[in-house]
């Protein structure tokens, strides 16, 4: 491009002709191809300090590129041409092409390198801000933080979730880990107090479904079989769950023993399990609430626990008031929380309304924890697949490679026996209640009590 200054001013002003539609129809014309045959990019700048034009085209393949490349500045020529002849002269800017464009060999765009790291960034950030969004939106109890948070007090243990589907050796496996989660929960709650001694505890949670009933069975068994005497009193009177659980007959109970027709002692059933006994809620009563706030129910809790660990399945906290009342005569409470199903929101309404009646609140259970969470966000039982063998592991029965050639020949079968429950043998989930053993019913066996009370 000729000229000194005034050329290159005004090759700076031309440059935006570049983009224009009236040197892209220039270049289909100079080409002899149609108008809407040369799809693609141009582009234009002047060298720093010097009257140079670079031209830069792009399009969806190499030819129709080299052929915008090519054609640009004879297009941009032409109309340079068109303008200046308006003005009644001959143009003073003449376009010289000094380099000819030059098919390329690779396309420049898209880059795979750019595209996978700045894909890997994008899904990176995107995973932080759902993460964020997620802990800061979900209005569930997930973490072991958060019941400490909302309750102001620890956890004393967390419950895994036991599938309805699995083989027998990992359902045995999760049993192993839900046995010693119970024995976690009792160690807590021996050394939940220092000043006094805990003998009755209250088992409930914020709402119905979050496993309350369940837990309270399986730490009823395990505080047995460490050779304590325990009794589990149903004192759920709307839907009582122990004597189903221990498939029991529950007509005669709680209920019976505070309205004065039958005795503690003979309302008292033992289990088959050893210093284990249950006192089933029986009959449904028409006033609940007035019955359990009575100074009976208090003169009987008072009595078993002269002569067992009382653990007592309440109804939930919210629902009605049943829990708060009882909460009043026991030494403290377990409160249950299922995983992913409790709202944050119930919890905290429960703790408030727990502190009106100055209940003291020992611990929390988390129930229906998964197993598959690496201790994460859910704060599973990562630890689980570092730690499995310490848990108990069945042998699989060994296949006999001989067999009998008739029936006549075969060995008698041996009779079934029943097997005794070990002490340290896998106890139930709190996921379900149709795990538990049925028990005996066996009310002579029922320890006297040393003081009994009628209403």
């Amino acid at each position: 491009m000729s000229g000194s200054d005034e050329a290159t001013a005004r090759a700076s002003s031309y440059v935006a002709l570049i983009t224009s539609g009236t040197v892209r129809e220039a270049i289909a014309e100079e080409l002899g191809e149609g108008r809407g045959s040369l799809q693609g990019g141009l582009s234009a700048r002047v060298v720093p300090g010097s009257t140079l034009i670079e031209v830069t085209a792009q399009a969806g393949d190499p030819d129709t590129a080299l052929k915008l490349a090519s054609g640009a500045l004879d297009g941009l020529t032409t109309v340079i041409d068109q303008i200046e002849s308006k003005g009644g002269q001959a143009s003073k800017i003449t376009v010289v092409p000094l380099d000819d464009a030059v098919r390329p060999s690779e396309p420049v765009a898209p880059s795979l390198r750019s595209s996978l790291i700045f894909g890997a960034l994008g899904g990176l950030i995107a995973a932080l801000v759902i993460l964020l969004l997620r802990r800061v939106l979900d209005v569930k109890v997930r973490t072991h933080t958060d019941m400490s948070e909302l309750m102001g007090t620890g956890v004393l243990g967390r419950v895994p979730k036991l599938g309805k589907k699995g083989t027998a050796l990992e359902d045995s496996r999760v049993a192993s880990i839900a046995s010693e989660s119970f024995r976690q929960i009792r160690t807590g709650l021996r050394f939940s107090s220092v000043d006094t001694e805990v003998r009755a505890v209250m088992i409930t949670s914020a709402n119905q479904g979050e496993g309350k009933s369940t837990v309270a069975a399986s730490l009823a068994q395990v505080f047995a079989a460490s050779g304590q005497r325990t009794i589990i009193v149903d004192a759920d009177m709307r839907r009582p769950k122990v004597a189903r659980n221990f498939k029991i007959d529950g007509s005669v109970g709680l209920s019976g023993v505070l309205s004065g027709q039958v005795s503690a002692a003979n309302a008292v059933q033992a289990t088959n399990d050893p210093n284990l006994y249950v006192l089933p809620a029986g009959a449904v009563p028409p006033n609940p609430s007035e019955m359990l706030g009575s100074v009976a129910l208090k003169n009987l809790l008072a009595d078993l626990g002269r002569e067992f660990f009382v653990i007592i399945d309440a109804p939930p906290v919210l629902p009605v008031t049943d829990a708060s009342i009882i909460s009043t005569m026991v030494d403290g409470v377990v409160f249950v929380t299922a995983t992913g199903a409790t709202r944050k929101a119930a919890a905290a309404a429960a703790r408030a309304q727990l502190e009106q009646v100055s209940a003291r609140v020992l611990g929390v259970v988390l129930n229906f924890v998964s197993l598959k969470d690496e201790g994460g966000y859910g704060y599973g039982y990562g630890y689980y697949r570092q730690n499995r063998s310490y848990y108990l592991t069945p042998e699989k029965p060994k296949k006999s490679k001989s067999k009998s050639k008739s029936k006549k020949s075969a060995p008698p079968a041996a009779s079934a026996l029943p097997t005794a429950r070990p002490v340290d043998s896998p106890v139930p989930s709190a996921q379900g209640s149709e795990a538990l053993r049925p028990v005996e019913r066996t009310t002579p066996e029922a320890p006297a009590l040393r003081r009994r009370s009628r209403v």
